[in-house]
């Protein structure tokens, strides 16, 4: 389904907006198939801090877990749009319409950012490619993900209980049964759990930005540095965004990978071996050039956009494909 204009637009103007049409999408309410949605004024990001350094001043270690705030977004974006939760997908125009502006309240350090604009951004590139109904789910799910306090309780609650401490954040009986609503999306759109993933190790920067006598309050949720100092997990590494260009020869091919294929290439300048999916929205020029570089065992000039985890290719994909005999 495409995002129509004509189509009057499901209005979410606040979380429980959106858990009522979550669980009413969830349910099979058909008046979903025909409708998008449109967020005002909801979702918003939110923390106070105090502290010593938190009087009227923004100490500089709270800056790279603000900043991952963004990278949050913009990945939930490049999943929406591209089916890829790969940042060098985004565009210019795509990062300019997606920056997060965050506002810190004068004579305090209440720092906020309206989300609504981001959201919609998103919005419109998740109804570009699904029926209403799925689109809803997965829209939601991104915008609670993001959002929902119960999302950093539940995983409060989880690291408390594993570090046994004796003072637990409780989920009330409404909280629990919004969490199993969500993982029912998760079901249908397992995408969103990696918007929920991003956004906890986001969180858990904040906590380890903590210095003694910080109080952190995030989703309502107040947590002082002693507190944090425990439950704080080790930060996983993120892979990194990577080109790999260049000449390379065809020694494998896959057509077993759904909608595309599945090539393993050998880069000519230095060996590097890996596979990469050929997309289907590859052009019929480039799909030729793989085509006759295998059959003929020549090169051909491949760019590949990849991430890199663990000095590993984690995943690679190709973005133009030409011949190498000119």
């Amino acid at each position: 389904m495409t995002n129509d204009d004509t189509i009057e637009p499901l209005v979410i103007r606040s979380e429980a907006d959106a858990w009522a049409a979550l669980e009413a999408a969830m349910s099979g309410d058909t008046s979903f198939d025909d409708t998008n949605v449109r967020f005002e004024g909801w979702p918003a990001f939110s923390m106070d801090a105090k502290g010593r350094d938190w009087h009227s001043s923004v100490p500089t270690r709270i800056m790279p877990p603000l900043l991952e705030v963004q990278r949050d977004i913009n990945r939930a974006f490049a999943q929406a749009q591209y089916s890829e939760f790969n940042l060098r997908r985004l565009r210019e125009e795509d990062r300019d319409e997606l920056e997060v502006v965050v506002r810190v309240k004068e004579g305090s350090s209440l720092f906020s950012a309206d989300l609504s604009s981001q959201l919609n951004k998103i919005a419109g590139a998740v109804f570009g490619r699904m029926n209403g109904t799925q689109a809803t789910i997965s829209v939601l799910g991104i915008a609670l993900a993001i959002s929902a306090p119960v999302m950093y309780k539940s995983w409060l609650q989880e690291r408390q209980a594993e570090k046994q401490m004796t003072a637990q954040v409780e989920l009330s009986k409404q909280e629990t049964e919004r969490m199993r609503v969500f993982a029912a999306a998760v079901k249908q759109q397992p995408e969103i759990a990696v918007v929920k993933d991003d956004v906890i190790e986001t969180a858990n920067k904040m906590l380890k930005a903590t210095r003694p006598g910080d109080t952190l309050s995030m989703k309502g949720v107040p947590v002082t540095a002693e507190e944090a100092r425990e439950l704080v997990q080790p930060e996983h590494e993120r892979a990194k965004d990577v080109e790999l260009n260049g000449s390379f020869r065809i020694i494998g091919n896959r057509t077993d990978k759904g909608s595309g294929f599945r090539i393993t290439v050998r880069r000519e300048s230095d060996g590097m071996q890996f596979s990469a999916d050929v997309p289907q929205e590859l052009d019929w020029d480039g799909k030729q050039a793989i085509q006759h570089a295998e059959w003929t065992k020549s090169l051909v000039v491949l760019a590949v956009d990849a991430e890199m985890l663990h000095d590993k290719i984690a995943r690679a994909v190709v973005i133009s494909a030409k011949s190498a005999e000119g």
